[in-house]
């Protein structure tokens, strides 16, 4: 009896610990290029953002995230010879709800879901007019989905794309529009 107890208190430490080692906190960044494209006109643009993670794990299959992004780049183009615009990317946050499929200890699949914002300003030009530009926040659901290369133990290599929602109609009256925002981001994290 003594002997069944021993090793049961011994399995019980060990999945104790393989547990333990599936929890806690990370932190890491990942470049985003965004394809931004404005809905029943043919304008899409890709501008690209850097983004700080900060997420922990509550198991190995079960994470919460959150992410701050800075707007790193605009893109111009024209849509007839009178008219041209300008998409510049702004600041961007969001809170995710992280699945995990871990398929080998190097390596795994995951999916995200939660509330996304980001703001994107949005200049309209037009030849004998004034420009008009509108700050615009993109946001609502986001999803994703993704890959990860555990390089070590507490890093890891990410790839994902996600659908990151769209604004609210903007544009003059005759052309009322919606910006919707998706994009591809590779990164690093770091666990703790």
């Amino acid at each position: 009896m003594k002997k069944v107890l021993s090793v049961a208190a011994v399995a019980l430490a060990l999945s104790a610990t393989a547990v333990q080692a599936n929890e806690g906190v990370y932190v890491g960044a990942n470049y985003q290029v965004n394809n931004l494209k404005v809905k029943d006109v043919d304008v899409k643009k890709d501008t690209s953002t850097l983004n700080l993670i900060a997420g922990y794990d509550f198991n190995e299959y079960v994470a919460v995230e959150g992410n701050i992004g800075l707007g790193m780049s605009s893109e111009s183009g024209t849509v007839s010879a009178t008219r041209s615009y300008e998409f510049k990317q702004g600041m961007s946050y969001g809170i995710n709800a992280v699945g995990k499929l871990p398929l080998h200890e190097m390596f795994g699949l995951y999916a995200k879901v939660g509330y996304g914002s980001s703001q994107v300003e949005f200049t309209q030009n037009e030849k004998g007019a004034k420009s008009a530009t509108n700050k615009e926040n993109i946001g609502g659901l986001t999803y994703a989905a993704g890959f990860q290369v555990n390089v070590m133990p507490e890093l890891a290599i990410t790839a994902e794309y996600g659908v990151f929602g769209e604004s609210k109609e903007m544009g003059p009256k005759d052309a009322k529009s919606k910006i919707q925002s998706s994009g591809f981001n590779v990164g690093m994290k770091y666990k703790f």
